[in-house]
């Protein structure tokens, strides 16, 4: 199994045994000794053939998460499938590579990604993967302020895999998978306790499921994003609410999460409920 990368001096094209990896080798054309870039390091590096090592698998799963890629469906994956098949060029990387579960894999032939999700997205989710555990309460008990006529009220508290790193400071409170349908946004209601001189900022962001944003410099990448922040003068535990209007959610499935960027080493946030809401535009009478 063959190793293919670019020298990191002179940018020519290289491929080594991958067992010889650990081995420093020194480029042919510009004589620079290196070592070769892990997937880790270089995303582009791809193996020759269609078959790759635990440690190309493990790089696409922490960047895309362990679930099936198919929007809808969040069994835990079994195995990659490539983006760009094979027969049309496409390599064992960790930027072509996807996971997907046995079924959805089976399916992936030879055809663009896109019409191989578009095949199954318009299917109810699978949520039946052992992996995530959907905690539900009433919904009247989510104090939701209407911006129109509010139609109903989704729960979408949940867990999936979400691997980091996050923004410098913060740590994931927890991340939802959700089918919004007609969703037109996300309201999150929390209770929260700081002792005195402590601060923290609550932190709800959402994105397409089959656009992850890489979250390690920070949040910028995230299609939605709104914050609160919380400051404590004196012991004190209250509660909040964080809206946030889905941009565009009619035309796909997303995904929610919540931080909390705070120095305080306990949890900050004691419960919490999310929820989709459906609002029906206000229009003016004539």
């Amino acid at each position: 199994m063959n190793w293919h990368y670019h020298c990191p001096q002179c940018g020519n094209a290289r491929e080594v045994a991958w067992d010889e990896i650990t081995h420093e080798v020194v480029c042919p054309d510009c004589k620079a000794a290196h070592y070769a870039p892990t997937p880790g390091q270089d995303h582009s590096a791809f193996f020759g053939g269609e078959t790759w090592p635990p440690e190309l698998e493990e790089e696409v799963l922490a960047v895309h998460g362990s679930a099936c890629a198919v929007p809808g469906c969040y069994r835990e994956h079994a195995t990659l499938v490539p983006r760009v098949p094979y027969l049309k060029g496409g390599r064992s990387s960790v930027d072509n590579m996807r996971p997907a579960c046995r079924e959805h894999a089976a399916a992936r032939g030879q055809g663009e990604y896109s019409e191989w999700l578009a095949r199954f997205a318009a299917q109810s989710a699978d949520i039946a993967a052992a992996n995530i555990t959907i905690t539900v309460t009433e919904p009247d008990a989510l104090p939701a302020q209407t911006f129109g006529q509010l139609v109903s009220i989704q729960p979408v508290a949940g867990q999936v895999s979400f691997p980091g790193p996050f923004p410098p400071g913060t740590s994931l409170v927890f991340a939802a998978p959700f089918v919004p349908g007609p969703a037109t946004r996300l309201v999150l209601y929390y209770e929260w306790k700081l002792s005195p001189g402590e601060s923290c900022r609550v932190i709800l962001g959402a994105w397409p499921r089959t656009d992850q944003p890489a979250l390690s410099k920070g949040f910028g990448g995230v299609k939605g994003l709104t914050t609160n922040d919380h400051h404590a003068t004196s012991e004190r535990e209250s509660s909040a609410l964080l809206e946030m209007v889905l941009p565009d959610s009619r035309d796909g499935l997303w995904v929610a999460a919540v931080w909390v960027e705070t120095t305080v080493r306990r949890p900050v946030i004691t419960s919490y409920y999310l929820a989709a809401a459906v609002d029906q535009p206000e229009t003016d009478a004539f």
